[in-house]
């Protein structure tokens, strides 16, 4: 399970997107047993405002990560810390971390690691991406096809001719 501060999947609406491992040519499970999960905690703006009775405990749990840090959702994480033992467990701990300079410098720390790997992650996915629609030009594939290929966009295809 993977929790996403920025959007992965922008053609799915939803916020869990869940995927398993299947043959190419007929389709069969490979196992049951893994999957992958993304949590694109940049979709909740319509979570956030559901009755806390009304959601799952995974939805708290996303409420919670992606805003917990937020001033004007502090009490609306307060309700949903209050409404689950674990949830309460997890409050106090970063109650307790955000007291402690010491451990506030170590969460920045990470975060910035973080935020730097996920830049570099994405800059070197953007520039594959283009080299492979370089790829596809110089074999004469239409724009069309390398738009699909990609995800570029028809602009950035044009631009690289």
């Amino acid at each position: 399970m993977t929790f996403c501060s920025y959007t992965v999947f922008p053609e799915r609406p939803g916020f869990l997107n869940t995927f398993s491992l299947r043959h190419d040519d007929d389709n069969g499970l490979l196992s049951d047993a893994i999957h992958m999960i993304f949590v694109e905690l940049s979709k909740l703006q319509e979570i956030v405002k559901k009755p806390v009775a009304d959601m799952t405990d995974l939805e708290k749990w996303a409420i919670f990560f992606r805003y917990a840090d937020i001033p004007r959702y502090r009490d609306r994480v307060n309700e949903i810390i209050e409404s689950k033992e674990a949830m309460q467990m997890a409050g106090n701990l970063l109650m307790s971390v955000s007291q402690d300079e010491r451990e506030r410098a170590v969460f920045r720390s990470r975060r910035m690691y973080q935020t730097d790997m996920q830049s570099n992650w994405n800059t070197a996915f953007d520039n594959g991406k283009k080299e492979v629609a370089k790829n596809l030009i110089a074999m004469g594939m239409t724009d069309k096809q390398v738009v699909q290929a990609t995800g570029l966009t028809y602009d950035e295809i044009i631009k690289m001719k």
